[in-house]
């Protein structure tokens, strides 16, 4: 695959922060549809930094925003260690990520900015997604420090077990977007099932741990935004689920949710 294929692109435009992820190869389309005034006007406004693949970027943006040539004023490179207000992003740095400013006149007396964020897929492929600041990060934490054969409802951080009506109270509307857990096997074979409960219901979004031998066992997953979701005062809890003969202990999960 070519350079352009292993681009991906974010657009933050003003304020609100409404993002578009396109594809490298829908940025690379036919650049004839690009007038050969906002060639100009990018060529002739654009740091000399900026390379010739950003620069068509920049132009079919400009394309699609609909900015006229002749108010497009400067395009800069962001310093990471001077982002403006307009532009807050998490789990990023300047390894992985590039940032460019156009600056262009609104109207006859307000000026704005559109901002292109470019990154290469294959350093960001390791470290896994991307969070915008509006969107939180949170734990819950759930656990249990006893020996067990049993099936068991984990505990939260107050040490409170929780049930089906039991359990983190969400205080407004997000996604479980994660999910580790840490235990030991002491003896017995067959499986263990961490199940997480939205008010009283599985939401088939787990760890699963296949039990043959004795020891320290780790599982985690994560699953895309938007795939479980929750709403303010929905109830999650957690559930170990055990074969018959397991003896297990010290069990340690947490929920990533995003809100």
């Amino acid at each position: 695959m070519n350079k352009r294929g292993r681009t991906k692109l974010f657009v933050i435009v003003g304020i609100s922060l409404a993002i578009l992820l396109i594809s490298g190869l829908i940025a690379a389309a036919d650049n004839s549809r690009i007038s050969s005034e906002v060639e100009q006007v990018v060529e002739d406004k654009k740091d000399k930094e900026i390379s010739q693949d950003i620069q068509e970027y920049v132009e079919e943006f400009v394309e699609k925003k609909e900015i006229a040539s002749e108010d497009i004023n400067n395009i800069t490179q962001i310093n990471f260690e001077d982002l403006p207000k307009e532009v807050a992003i998490e789990n990023v740095d300047d390894t992985n990520l590039a940032i460019y400013q156009i600056n262009y006149n609104k109207t006859s007396k307000i000026q704005d900015n559109l901002f292109v964020i470019t990154y290469s897929v294959e350093k960001l492929e390791s470290q896994g997604d991307l969070i915008v600041s509006q969107d939180k990060r949170e734990f819950l934490n759930f656990g249990f420090n006893e020996e067990s054969s049993e099936s068991e409802f984990l505990r939260s951080a107050t040490e409170v077990e929780t049930s089906l009506e039991k359990g983190y109270v969400m205080m407004r509307s997000g996604s479980i977007t994660g999910i580790s857990t840490n235990l030991e096997i002491l003896s017995g074979e067959g499986n263990i099932e961490i199940v997480i409960y939205k008010n009283g219901e599985p939401i088939q979004f787990g760890n699963t741990f296949v039990v043959s031998t004795s020891g320290i066992e780790k599982d985690y997953d994560v699953q895309s935004k938007d795939t479980v979701v929750f709403e303010a005062g929905d109830i999650i809890s957690a559930y170990v689920k055990v074969s018959d003969g397991v003896l297990w202990k010290d069990a340690t999960t947490l929920v990533e949710i995003i809100s």
